[in-house]
């Protein structure tokens, strides 16, 4: 386990593996349940084993944990694209519902920031629901931009494309 200290709380992450599969689609589905009240058909709100395993392939998924307990999920994934300097993509940020509201996210975020510079990458790009107006003013509260905006196959919302550049 990776372990670090973020100023509010001291969290542990570690690299998911196939058996942790059962834990993290839980973790994610109630994490995600709140925008599925809201209509926002993420897919966070549905996925099933089988989705997650795949969601998995092609992503560093880290579980975060603070004091044992699984509180946690981001996964990352490093983008190139021709002519263009990398960028890490931030997918299934979650944060277990007992535990939201408490800095978590934040934290997370701010992992992930480190995660990408130890890699050589200043740059950070997520999407998530442009309705989903709590979020889209978090990340714009942190340094994220609205770059795009796109309608996904099969969603039921536009999303907006953010990007952070970090320095």
């Amino acid at each position: 386990m990776l372990e670090t200290s973020l100023g509010l709380a001291s969290i542990q992450f570690r690299l998911a593996s196939d058996a942790d599969v059962p834990a993290l689609r839980i973790l994610v589905n109630s994490a995600y349940q709140q925008l599925a009240d809201l209509g926002l058909n993420f897919t966070g709100t549905y996925q099933d084993e089988e989705i997650t395993r795949e969601r998995m392939l092609n992503n560093d998924v880290y579980l975060a944990f603070v004091n044992d307990a699984f509180v946690g999920t981001i996964s990352l994934e490093v983008e190139t694209h021709k002519g263009k300097l990398p960028v890490l993509y931030l997918t299934q940020l979650a944060v277990a519902p007992k535990y939201k509201r408490q800095g978590l996210g934040r934290i997370l975020l701010r992992w992930a920031e480190e995660k990408a510079k130890e890699k050589g990458i200043y740059r950070l790009q997520l999407d998530t629901a442009a309705p989903a107006t709590h979020l889209v003013k978090l990340y714009l509260s942190l340094g994220f931009e609205i770059i795009e905006e796109v309608q996904w196959d099969g969603k039921t919302y536009r999303s907006y494309i953010m990007e952070k550049y970090l320095k």
